[in-house]
């Protein structure tokens, strides 16, 4: 499977992030309230460029983040993707941000069958971790609906204030039954 090729569901288009998207990858990222949920604090302008070469060529690298987009209006959505692959381990961290715009409507629902079917199919991997801020209990839901549970963490969280949920191969492929 070539990571780098886009992708749809039946709402979201998946693509790389470009050089095209930065305003909108400067706006999730800079913006208050959507980082009030991440580790890491607002970006400028330069970080956002950053963020996007960073993320420009995927395959066999341990981390990846696709942009979303509306495939009907080509809105962007926010981004979803894993990082801290570990093929020793056979883990991996996935990770994901919705522009607020679009909180509670169900993307995240039908982007993360996508990121954890190319986890587990693709990166081999027996658990998938995310970590999640304690006061998003619209994430924790998301994720518990695909059977995360609560764990200790898989690596140093990049602050104190988050929880660990990890998900079994096993676990996702009953789920899939």
């Amino acid at each position: 499977m070539d990571l780098s090729q886009p992708f749809e569901t039946e709402r979201l288009y998946f693509r790389i992030l470009n050089m095209d998207d930065l305003n909108d990858v400067y706006k999730q990222f800079s913006d208050p309230d959507m980082c009030s949920y991440f580790s890491e604090p607002p970006v400028d302008l330069n970080e956002a460029k950053e963020i996007i070469e960073h993320y420009k060529d995927p395959n066999g690298k341990a981390y990846l983040r696709y942009g979303m987009f509306d495939k009907n209006t080509n809105a962007f959505i926010g981004t979803c993707g894993y990082h801290y692959w570990d093929q020793t381990l056979k883990q991996v961290e996935i990770g994901y941000d919705i522009w607020k715009d679009y909180w509670r409507k169900g993307y995240i629902s039908e982007a993360i069958p996508v990121i954890l079917n190319i986890c587990f199919q693709h990166l081999n991997v027996d658990h998938v971790y995310v970590f999640v801020h304690p006061e998003n209990s619209a994430s924790v839901r998301s994720v518990e609906k695909f059977a995360f549970k609560y764990c200790e963490p898989c690596r140093k969280p990049d602050d104190d204030v988050t929880v660990c949920m990890k998900l079994v191969k096993e676990d996702w492929a009953n789920l899939c039954l």
